[in-house]
C-alpha cells in the first residue's frame, strides 16, 4: 500500500477513531477540547500531504487512484456491490483539503466560543463524526460509500443544530432539518437504485465506462439524485430548513455552511458530472451525448439561478445576522448549481465545472470567516438582532476588520477571492447563451453587495444601540481571533488560487484535448464582466452608505410606504413558504388523511353491519335447516323402528311356524318359476 493510500485511509478513519477516546475521557473536558483541536490540525496536515503527493502522481500521468482499505483476507463483503473503495482524484482531494481547513479553524474557535457549555463532550464527539462522515462522502469510490457518508452527515447536522435542545426553537429546527432533507434523500436513494438496477453496480468508474448502455435511464436517475442535492444544499423548494438551522451553535453553522452539510449537494452534482465529462476519456470509453441529459442540466440551471436571486431578496430584509448569512449561503450555492448546470450548454463543459469548484473554495473561506466573525459578535453582546448592535468597530476592531474582509469577498470586490470566482461564473453564464440564468445571476450580484454592506453597517458603523451601551462589549479572546485571521488571509490571497488548481486544470485539458487558444478566445468577456461586476458592487456599497448614513429620513419614508411595506412583510416571511408547508401541505395532508380515515371507518362500519346482518340471517336459516333435518332423521328413525317391530313379530321362537314359513316361501318360488317357464 502506497503512502498516498495510507494517508487517505488515515484521513478518513482518524475522526471516527477519536470518538471513543473522547467518550472515555468524558470526565476531563479540557483534555477532550485539546484532543479535538489536535485531531483537527492532524487532518489538515494529512490533507495537505495528500495534495502534495497527488500532484506527484499527476506528473506521472495517472489521473486517479482507487484505494481499497480492507485487504481481501481481512474484509470480504458477502455482496460485491457493498465493497468499500475510495476514489482519489482532483475533486476528492480538493474537497478533502477544504473540509480539513475549515474544520480545524472551527474546532479551534470552539475552544473559546463554547466555553462552559454543559455538553462539550457530546458536541466534540458529533463534530468528529460530522467531519469523518464528510470525508467518507467525498472520497467514496461508489454510491454505497457515498450514501453512507451522506446519511452520517445528515444525522450529525440535525443533532448539532438541536444541540441546545432544551430550547424549543433549537429542537424544532433540528427536526425540521431532518424531515426536509429526508425528502431529498428519498429521491437520491431512488436515483441510486434505478442506476444500480440497470448497471448492476454502484461503482463510479464502472458506471462511467458504460454510459451509452445506461442512456435510457440516466436522465431520470440523475434528476432523482439532483433532488437529493436540492434537499441537502437547501435549494428551492427545499430551502426552508436552513434559516431555522441558525438556532444551533454558530460554530456548527460555520461548519455546515462552509465545508460539510450544504456543500454535500454541490459535491454530488460535481461528482455526477465527472462521470459524464471526464472519466469516459480517462477510461477510454465512449462518452455520452450530453444532449440526452438536457433535462438534467436545464433543471439545475433553472433551480440554481432562481434560488440565487430568490434567497438574496430575503437576505436583504433579514435583521438576524445569522439569518442574513443563511440566506446568503442559499444564494451562493445557487450560483454553484447554476454554473454546474451550464456545463451541459457549453461545448467545453469543463469550464463551468471548474468555475463551480473555484467558487466553492472561495465561499468556504469567506463564509466561515463571516460566521465565525458573527459568532465573535454574538459571544460579546449576546444577541443576533442587528438592530440591537451598532458602533461595534469601537469595541471589537479585529472582528470588524475580519468581517469587513468577509463582506468584501461575499460582495465580490476586487481583489478579494469572491471577485475572481463570481466573475468566472458570470463569464460562463454569458458564454452559455442562457439569458435567463445570466440575468438572474447578474442581478443577484447587485443584491449580494447590498445585503453584505448593510450587514456590516448595521453591526459596526450604525449609531450605538441601547443594548450595546448596557452590555459593554469586548473583543474576543485570541483563541477565537486566530481562526478569523487565518480565514481573512485566505479570503484576501486565494484570488491567486488558480495556480494551485493547475494540476486539476491540466488533467481536464489533457482529457478533453482542449487547446489553450480556445480558452483565451473566450477571455474577451473578462474586461466587460469585471467592469460590470465592480460597478454593481460599488453601486451597492454607495446605496447602503447613502441610505443608512446620509439619508436616513428617506430610508424611513421608504420603509413606511404601504406598497414597499407590504412587499417587505412578504419577503420577511420567506414568501410564506413556511406557512405553505406547515399549514397547508402538512396540516392539509393531515386533514386529508383524517378525512380518508373517517371515510374508511364509515365504510368499515357499513361492511361490519352487512356482515353482522348476514350472520344473523344465516344463523336463522341454519336453524330452519337444522329443524328440517332433525324432523327428517326422527321420522326415518320411527320408520325403522316400525319395520323392526313388524319383523320382530314374526320371530315367535316356534319351530313349526318357521317350517311353515319355509314351505310357503318354497311354494311361492315354485309358482314364480312355473309362470316364467310357461312364458
Amino acid at each position: 500500500m502506497t503512502m498516498l493510500s495510507e494517508s487517505i485511509i488515515a484521513l478518513i478513519a482518524l475522526p471516527f477513531l477519536t470518538i471513543p477516546v473522547l467518550l472515555l475521557l468524558s470526565k476531563r473536558v479540557k483534555l477532550v477540547e485539546v484532543i479535538s483541536i489536535i485531531v483537527g490540525f492532524i487532518e489538515l496536515a494529512l490533507s495537505t500531504l495528500i495534495i502534495l503527493t497527488y500532484i506527484g502522481v499527476l506528473e506521472e500521468g495517472q489521473g486517479y487512484i482507487l484505494v481499497k482499505p480492507f485487504p481481501s483476507f481481512f474484509f470480504q463483503p458477502s455482496v460485491k456491490i457493498m465493497e468499500v473503495t475510495f476514489l482519489v482524484d482532483p475533486l476528492s482531494v480538493f474537497m478533502g483539503e477544504v473540509i480539513a481547513l475549515i474544520s480545524s479553524m472551527v474546532l479551534l474557535f470552539s475552544k473559546g466560543y463554547m466555553a462552559g457549555d454543559p455538553r462539550l463532550v457530546r458536541y466534540y464527539s458529533f463534530l468528529m463524526l460530522f467531519i469523518g462522515g464528510m470525508m467518507l462522502l467525498v472520497f467514496g469510490g461508489n454510491f454505497f460509500v457515498l450514501y453512507l457518508g451522506w446519511e452520517i452527515v445528515g444525522l450529525c447536522s440535525c443533532i448539532l443544530i438541536g444541540h441546545w435542545y432544551e430550547r424549543p426553537e433549537a429542537s424544532k429546527a433540528g427536526v425540521k432539518a431532518l424531515i426536509t432533507t429526508r425528502l431529498g434523500d428519498v429521491l437520491f436513494l431512488a436515483g441510486i437504485l434505478l442506476t444500480f438496477n440497470e448497471a448492476g453496480t454502484f461503482d463510479f468508474l464502472s458506471i462511467s465506462s458504460n454510459l451509452t448502455q445506461l442512456k435510457g435511464i440516466l436522465p431520470l436517475a440523475f434528476l432523482l439524485m439532483f433532488g437529493g442535492a436540492v434537499g441537502k444544499s437547501a435549494q428551492f423548494p427545499l430551502h426552508v430548513w436552513l434559516p431555522d438551522a441558525m438556532e444551533g451553535p454558530t460554530t456548527v453553522s460555520a461548519l455546515i455552511h462552509s465545508a460539510t452539510m450544504v456543500k454535500a449537494g454541490v459535491y454530488l452534482v460535481a461528482r455526477l458530472e465527472t462521470l459524464l465529462l471526464f472519466y469516459p476519456n480517462l477510461l477510454g470509453s465512449h462518452p455520452i451525448n450530453l444532449g440526452l441529459l438536457a433535462s438534467f442540466f436545464n433543471t439545475i440551471v433553472i433551480i440554481g439561478s432562481f434560488t440565487a436571486f430568490f434567497a438574496a431578496t430575503m437576505a436583504l430584509v433579514a435583521v438576524d445576522v445569522k439569518r442574513v448569512l443563511a440566506y446568503s449561503t442559499i444564494s451562493q450555492l445557487g450560483y454553484m448549481f447554476a454554473v454546474l448546470g451550464l456545463a451541459g450548454a457549453l461545448e467545453e463543459g469543463w469550464e463551468a465545472w471548474y468555475a463551480s469548484q473555484f467558487h466553492l473554495l472561495s465561499h468556504a473561506l469567506f463564509k466561515a470567516l463571516l460566521f465565525l466573525s458573527a459568532g465573535s459578535v454574538i459571544h460579546a453582546i449576546e444577541t443576533r438582532d442587528m438592530r440591537n448592535m451598532g458602533n461595534l468597530r469601537k469595541y471589537m476592531p479585529y472582528t470588524f476588520i475580519c468581517m469587513l474582509i468577509g463582506a468584501f469577498s461575499l460582495a465580490g470586490l476586487i481583489p478579494f477571492n469572491g471577485f475572481w470566482s463570481k466573475d468566472l461564473i458570470l463569464e460562463v453564464s454569458m458564454l452559455s447563451g442562457q439569458g435567463f440564468a445570466s440575468l438572474l445571476l447578474t442581478a443577484t450580484a447587485f443584491l449580494t453587495a447590498l445585503y453584505a454592506f448593510r450587514m456590516v453597517y448595521m453591526i459596526f458603523l450604525a449609531p450605538e444601540s441601547d443594548h450595546i451601551k448596557k452590555h459593554k462589549p469586548h473583543e474576543s479572546p485570541l483563541v477565537m481571533l486566530i481562526p478569523l485571521f487565518v480565514l481573512a488571509f485566505g479570503a484576501v490571497s486565494s484570488g491567486l488560487i488558480e495556480e494551485a488548481f493547475t494540476p486539476m486544470r491540466d488533467m481536464i485539458l489533457t482529457g478533453f484535448s482542449i487547446h489553450v487558444e480556445e480558452m483565451e478566445a473566450a477571455s474577451s468577456l473578462k474586461l466587460y464582466v469585471s467592469s460590470l461586476s465592480t460597478l454593481l458592487v460599488l453601486t451597492g456599497l454607495g446605496t447602503v452608505v447613502y441610505l443608512y448614513k446620509y439619508r436616513t429620513g428617506l430610508l424611513y419614508s421608504l420603509s413606511q410606504n404601504k406598497v414597499l411595506l407590504s412587499l417587505r412583510r412578504v419577503v420577511e416571511q420567506g414568501y410564506f413558504f413556511d406557512y405553505l408547508y406547515e399549514n397547508i401541505l402538512t396540516k392539509g395532508t393531515v386533514r386529508l388523511f383524517t378525512s380518508l380515515s373517517a371515510v374508511v371507518e364509515s365504510a368499515l362500519w357499513v361492511i361490519n353491519n352487512i356482515v353482522v346482518a348476514a350472520g344473523i340471517y344465516l344463523s336463522e336459516l341454519s336453524a330452519v335447516i337444522e329443524g328440517l333435518l332433525h324432523g327428517f332423521y326422527i321420522n326415518i328413525a320411527k320408520c325403522m323402528v316400525f319395520i323392526g317391530d313388524s319383523i320382530r313379530r314374526t320371530h315367535t321362537g316356534e319351530l313349526t311356524r318357521y317350517i311353515s314359513f319355509m314351505v310357503e316361501g318354497l311354494l311361492i318360488l315354485l309358482i314364480i318359476s312355473l309362470l316364467m317357464g310357461g312364458v
